[in-house]
């Protein structure tokens, strides 16, 4: 087995927190090495709104513009129908971007390497390197392994880490479903249909369908359904999708738009706070915590870790390791950040993805006017100093 020089960050993962977080560090001198099984640009599933909380570090990165320039589109109001077509819509806080993950995640690795991070693509890490209790590297490849060695390693690998896996895996995805477990299912169709500027979230008995505007002239349709609901359609997302189309509102949306791209999956998928850090690494992205798709908010989180991540990251570099009292720091700094969000969209979630409680918020709300939604979209995101 061939061992490789030590690097100061080895980043697993390159989606948006492993590649903004190698981004930063890189930009900073350290020796950065991204270890991504995907070979870019890639889709994945994902609701593919970007919040307004993450666009100064976009700016601060620099690829902001280059985003917009590429056709991400400026997304400022809010839009929820209950099954039976009303609505309530408000404007946003602040204007967000409807951007792929294909585009996005692109163009952050693209970053990371003109900074100086090496990026190995289309590999995979297949198993943590301990010593004394402590992750000190990772074995890459799935034929001929490598020994990669550091002074920290950052798991930023999604929802399916390497290392929570093996560090904590009963707070990862559950192994198994029931007809309560939740699934995702993602689509981009041709043309932009009516949701112009607008970001929708339509509910559905089992779930609930967002879709965004996106570069290319493209609908992002995204899909969260438990597993009883996917069987009550037929197994199949296209049979959820009509399900949604039978909303009027969902149907207005979707008017004019065509068939598109093939349908990705993911699931099971449990939503919650994990473990920022463990045994000497440091976890960012959703291997730290996954919040409930229907606050919009996974990108922005993941963007926002990395800000947190990166000057621990380097710091232990300089040391020779993470500290215990530096993990404790950036953990307790994550849950700051981002646990009240994920706990409050979760609730927010389970009453409006519920047909009853949805109509009676949605009738509520809209009786209230707009300004008490928006109010409540507001408490629903993330502040961040």
């Amino acid at each position: 087995m061939a061992s490789l020089a030590r690097w100061d960050l080895l980043v697993l993962g390159g989606g948006p927190a492993g590649a903004a977080t190698a981004a930063l560090a890189a930009g900073a001198g350290a020796r950065v090495l991204v270890v991504e099984r995907e070979v870019f640009p890639r889709d994945k599933v994902c609701g593919e709104f970007l919040s307004a909380e993450a666009l100064p570090l976009l700016g601060a990165l620099g690829v902001e513009d280059a985003l917009r320039a590429a056709g991400a589109v400026a997304i400022d109001t809010c839009r929820v129908s209950e099954p039976g077509g009303r609505t309530l819509e408000a404007p946003l806080p602040q204007p967000g971007l409807g951007v792929s993950r294909s585009l996005l995640d692109a163009t952050l690795l693209d970053l990371a390497r003109r900074r100086g991070a090496r990026v190995w693509e289309g590999e995979e890490a297949t198993e943590a390197l301990r010593e004394g209790g402590r992750v000190v590297g990772a074995t890459v490849g799935r034929e001929r392994h490598r020994e990669v060695r550091a002074s920290v390693v950052v798991a930023a690998d999604g929802r399916r880490s390497l290392l929570a896996r093996h560090l904590h895996a009963g707070l990862g995805d559950p192994a198994r479903s029931t007809g309560a477990t939740w699934f995702g299912f993602k689509t981009h169709r041709a043309g932009s249909g009516a949701v112009g500027s607008r970001v929708d979230l339509h509910v559905f008995r089992g779930g609930y369908a967002g879709l965004a505007a996106v570069e290319g002239g493209r609908t992002n349709v995204c899909l969260l359904a438990t597993v009883r609901a996917l069987a009550a359609c037929g197994r199949r997302p296209e049979g959820l999708l009509a399900q949604v189309r039978r909303n009027p509102a969902a149907e207005e949306a979707l008017r004019g738009t065509g068939e598109g791209a093939r349908w990705h999956s993911i699931g099971p998928l449990r939503f919650g706070v994990r473990k920022p850090a463990a045994a000497g690494a440091l976890f960012v992205g959703d291997a730290a915590g996954t919040i409930d798709p229907f606050a919009g908010e996974g990108m922005a989180h993941a963007l926002l870790g990395a800000r947190l991540a990166a000057p621990v990251a380097l710091e232990a570099a300089q040391a020779g390791g993470l500290t215990d009292a530096a993990a404790l720091r950036y953990g307790e700094a994550w849950s700051q950040a981002f646990a009240p969000a994920t706990a409050r969209a979760h609730r927010l979630a389970r009453l409006l993805t519920r047909p009853l409680p949805a109509t009676a918020a949605v009738l509520v709300l809209r009786a209230l006017g707009t300004p008490a939604f928006a109010r409540l979209v507001a408490h629903s995101r993330t502040t961040h100093a």
